[in-house]
This record gives structure tokens, C-alpha cells and sequence, in this order.
């Protein structure tokens, strides 16, 4: 992989880009600071590919009974949750606390993204629920949670 060093790449953005698009991935490195960690430029599609690798998985954890009227779906990966007293209510408030966790866990990354943090592997979750802006129902197909609904 082609190295270019940051005053350079600034020259040739427009190229740098071009040739990403088509898969090629270029590290970007400051050879003004001796500590500072490379970056790569790469493809979105490319990232978004490994970002699809990573299923989400789903199990119904609580059903109603006689002590509790509420379903409770849990996602594993990530340790969402999502209550309702319908299956349908429990879908739509998972979506809703899935994207409120992505939207904090973004707006501070290098907390959640520390080796420490237990955490990092959340990353690869969430940057897809990012990249759906918000939208519940492209966060639905996402999610595929047609299959979690059943009939």
C-alpha cells in the first residue's frame, strides 16, 4: 500500500480519491510527527462490505406471563435492549435505543474505541447504524428484523 505523506495527499486529494473508489487504499502519515498513527484512505463500499460480515443476532428474552405484560428483545453484540408489550413495540424501541447508543458512542469515540473499554468491537455494529441516518425503517432491513417479528 502506497504511502503518502499528509502535504502530499492535500495536493492530490482529488486523485488520491479516485483511485480509492476503485479499491485502492493509501496510508496517509505525518512525517512531521514521529508518534503520530497512520490513516488510511479507502473506499466506503469497500468498509461497508466488512461492516455487513458483522450479523447482528437477537433473542426474545422475556415473554408475557402472568407477573409481566412485556416482551424484551436482546441483541448479544452490542447489549441492546428493546421493551414493549408487543413484539412490534419491543422492534421499535430497540431501534430507538440502538440508534440513541450509536449517536453517544460516536460522539465520543476515543472512549469507546479505547483497548480498555471492552467496547471496540461495538464499532463495526454501529457505523452501520450510522450510516442509516436515523432511519428507522432502513435501520429495520439493516437489523433484518423481519425475522425477528415472525408472523
Amino acid at each position: 500500500m502506497p504511502n503518502v505523506p499528509i502535504h502530499e495527499a492535500k495536493n492530490k486529494l482529488t486523485a488520491l480519491r479516485r483511485e480509492a473508489i476503485t479499491g485502492k487504499e493509501f496510508i496517509l502519515a505525518n512525517a512531521k510527527m514521529k508518534d503520530d498513527k497512520p490513516v488510511s484512505l479507502i473506499s466506503t463500499v469497500l468498509l461497508d462490505e466488512l461492516c455487513e460480515t458483522k450479523s447482528f443476532s437477537f433473542e426474545w428474552i422475556d415473554e408475557p406471563t402472568d407477573e409481566s405484560e412485556y416482551y424484551s428483545l436482546y441483541n448479544p453484540e452490542i447489549g441492546v435492549y428493546g421493551v414493549g408489550t408487543t413484539r412490534r413495540e419491543s422492534i421499535v424501541d430497540f431501534i430507538d435505543n440502538i440508534v440513541e447508543y450509536a449517536e453517544v458512542y460516536w460522539n465520543d469515540l476515543p472512549f469507546y474505541l479505547s483497548p480498555s473499554g471492552g467496547r471496540r468491537e461495538h464499532y463495526w455494529y454501529l457505523r452501520r447504524i450510522i450510516r442509516c441516518q436515523g432511519d428507522s425503517d432502513k435501520i429495520y432491513r439493516v437489523l433484518d428484523l423481519d425475522k425477528v417479528l415472525g408472523d
